[in-house]
């Protein structure tokens, strides 16, 4: 009996050792150090899940990584009640618990990190609020697992936060490490932060040498510095270097007999172009137990022009790709340029095809306040403009979008009556990420694919949703032939954007990559491949395969209809071009990869060994990036300081 009492109180005395510890590190400014510690530890966990998912998290990142974290808790050493400083710590480590778990959420959703200007667009919220269910993941209560702990102790008054007289020499080594680290770092934190400024901006890097901290501090500083960010500040400082790209172009171009043939052969005929959510080109004639996943644009590319190489010009939204499309310029990877910059004066398709006699149409299925749609296309030259609440049925709504099939089955209805051509511009929506199809009717009947062990993952949701999107897409084009449109008109269809995030386990798996060994560098390269095709009456049989971009589609609809195209970063597609760039600084240049620091071969993922470059492949690699830096600065010129306005024509002011 005795020995267990004894036992027993050795037990009490382990506790009471234990919770005076605990008291100790809370009730003084040890506890400082403890805040530094979690925050480090989640911010590492951070790095893990996002931007270095499948790459080293480098040392460099750590170490950078505390310098901004002592900023963050040098002034809790400032307050002297034990009870202030640990309110006050436990403020800190939440706030960045949470930017750092809405981060990764946003990641996961987007691949991409959170900006302040695109917070700003509220009405965005119920997309990726809807979309969270998917993103979850039961690690991630580790951003938060201290505040349980802490809660449970001082709830149950296990511990008590005391007023205690503080050790001061850990001031001393606190402020020591404090100087050194300074004085470390102050020679290359300016110049990390620098990569997440200018008009050039890649998050990926921005994180990877500001780290996620201090990307979020330049990210608020350009939110209000914005209009300083562009390296040409005049139109006329514009026109040259434009005029400098447009040369670089054709020198690539200008042996290309493509270019004659197709000019204006679609003069006078409709053109329809469809936008497709979130459809990528690795989907095309790709088969799911034992069956096609988009035959209706199978056959459809097939028959006609399919463009298989066609990248998104932003890893960012729907409204992007439709500025791309229209303006043949590049979005702000940090803001939506389409509905922030809608006031702007642009060079864009809708004004070039109404000075060519068309009468242009536009329709969404959606509410005209998303992406600030309203404001957007009244300032563009359309004559009628559609959005959900002009569509008489509404009876099949996917989440809040009108379904694909309604919208393709009522637009030939609302067409205007007009003698001459129509060009219209059509954006589905119902295959967006959660891809749950929510609110779909007849289902079965409609998703006739057996995604298999998929199922009920983010994978097999996406090739359902791109399914449907395919089965309604078919719908599109029996309504053509019907209304005897087919024959007289240009279809061009394209996906805005990635649909699966970039590293996801399914999707490597799918696509037939080992786990362990596959190419990043192609993966990237997969990301911002979306799935592209063109019908041209009398044209059949046709695949493209160079490398094109979204700002591509205008001068390439314009050569086509023989209108002549007096501003467009791109170049048709039947010329082709010696490089594709995405707004983020990443470049696609026959069967290479450059990731916005280093040139990788896209067929084996390695790294080019610059040494064993012949110097002409040398050559065209350094001017890629050369004219990819000119052409995005001239983008974020034009776009930030309205460079075009007062209807400037090229190279002619009124």
């Amino acid at each position: 009996m005795a020995k267990v009492e004894e036992t027993h109180l050795q037990v009490i005395k382990k506790e009471n050792l234990v919770k005076r510890v605990i008291e100790f590190i809370l009730s003084t400014r040890w506890y400082v150090l403890l805040i530094a510690m979690l925050i480090l530890l989640k911010t590492v966990f951070f790095y893990g899940n996002t931007v270095f998912k499948n790459d080293t998290i480098w040392v460099w990142s750590i170490r950078q990584t505390c310098f901004f974290i002592v900023i963050l808790v040098f002034p809790l050493l400032l307050f002297k009640k034990s009870v202030r400083r640990f309110e006050a710590g436990m403020m800190i480590d939440f706030l960045v618990s949470l930017l750092l778990f809405a981060d990764e959420l946003y990641y996961e959703y987007a691949s991409n990190i959170l900006s302040v200007m695109q917070m700003g667009n509220m009405q965005y919220k119920d997309e990726i609020l809807n979309a969270i269910p998917s993103l979850l993941h039961p690690e991630q209560i580790l951003y938060f697992i201290d505040f349980v702990i802490f809660a449970i102790l001082l709830i149950s008054k296990a511990v008590r936060i005391k007023n205690r007289n503080d050790f001061k020499w850990i001031l001393v080594v606190l402020n020591v490490a404090f100087v050194w680290i300074f004085c470390t770092y102050y020679h290359f934190i300016p110049e990390s932060l620098e990569l997440v400024n200018g008009f050039i901006y890649s998050k990926y890097n921005s994180v990877r040498y500001g780290t996620i901290y201090g990307y979020h501090y330049v990210d608020i500083k350009n939110a209000i510095t914005n209009n300083k960010n562009v390296p040409y500040n005049s139109y006329d400082e514009m026109l040259e270097v434009y005029a400098d790209l447009k040369n670089y172009q054709k020198g690539y171009t200008e042996d290309n007999q493509n270019s004659e043939k197709y000019t204006g052969i679609a003069e006078g005929m409709n053109v329809f172009v469809v936008q497709l959510e979130s459809v990528q080109q690795f989907v095309i004639n790709r088969k799911v137990s034992g069956k096609e996943i988009t035959p209706n644009l199978n056959r459809f590319l097939a028959e006609n022009i399919h463009i298989s190489n066609m990248h998104a010009s932003s890893y960012t939204t729907t409204a992007d790709s439709e500025h791309s499309f229209i303006t043949a310029i590049y979005p702000s990877e940090n803001g939506e340029a389409f509905s922030k910059y809608y006031s702007n004066t642009y060079n864009d398709i809708f004004k070039n095809y109404k000075e060519a006699g068309y009468t242009n149409v536009y329709a969404h299925g959606n509410y005209d306040t998303f992406w600030n749609r309203k404001n957007v296309f009244s300032k563009y030259d359309v004559d009628k403009v559609y959005f959900i609440n002009d569509f008489e049925d509404t009876s099949e709504l996917i989440r809040t979008y009108l379904s694909d099939e309604l919208l393709y089955k009522q637009i030939f209805d609302m067409l205007p009556e007009t003698d001459g051509p129509i060009f219209a511009d059509i954006v589905a929506a119902s295959s967006h990420k959660p891809f749950d199809l929510e609110g779909i009717q007849n289902k079965e009947q409609k998703v006739t694919i057996d995604v298999g062990k998929y199922r009920g993952t983010a994978l097999g949701n996406y090739l359902e949703s791109v399914h449907y999107a395919d089965y309604a897409f078919g719908i599109f084009l029996e309504e053509l032939k019907t209304r005897n449109l087919y024959e007289n008109s240009v279809v061009f269809v394209y996906g805005d954007h990635y649909g699966m995030t970039m590293y996801d386990e399914d999707l490597i798996e799918f696509l037939g990559e080992d786990k362990e060994n596959y190419n990043v560098a192609r993966m990237q390269f997969e990301f911002s491949n979306v799935a592209c095709g063109m019908r041209i009456p009398g044209v059949s049989n046709l695949e493209i395969n160079i490398p094109v971009s979204k700002v591509d589609i205008k001068p390439t609809l314009m050569q086509i209809a023989n209108i002549e195209d007096t501003f467009s970063l791109g170049n048709s597609i039947f010329e082709g071009k010696p490089y594709v760039c995405v707004n983020n600084g990443k470049i696609i240049k026959d069967g290479y990869y450059y990731d916005a620091e280093n040139w990788y071969d896209l067929a084996t993922g390695e790294m080019v060994d610059w040494e064993m470059l012949e110097e002409n492949v040398k050559n065209d690699l350094e001017k890629a990036v050369e004219y990819t830096d000119k052409e995005l600065g001239i983008s974020m010129s034009v776009l930030i300081d309205n460079l075009l306005k007062d209807d400037i024509i090229l190279g002619k002011k009124k």
